[in-house]
């Protein structure tokens, strides 16, 4: 986690949260937005797992749908 605190601001993205979370293990979790490509992503290292393992949830920018076009929702 401390390398990608360290290394992700070289790819352009900015760390806007780090630090253990509000779950009872106090999981690391590290928060990061890429402004230039419009993607969040939050990272959770769960130590206390067995096996211990990182879990990730993105985020992207909010685009308008050409007109003519729909969405296909799932």
């Amino acid at each position: 986690m401390e390398k990608l605190k360290s290394k992700l601001p070289k790819y352009g993205w900015e760390v806007v949260e780090y630090g253990s979370d509000s779950s009872r293990n106090k999981n690391l979790s590290l928060t990061a937005d890429n402004g230039t490509k419009k993607f969040s992503v939050k990272i959770t290292y769960q130590a206390k797992d067995n096996p211990s393992n990182l879990s990730f949830f993105v985020v992207s920018g909010c685009y308008q749908v050409p007109d003519g076009q729909k969405i296909e929702q799932f």
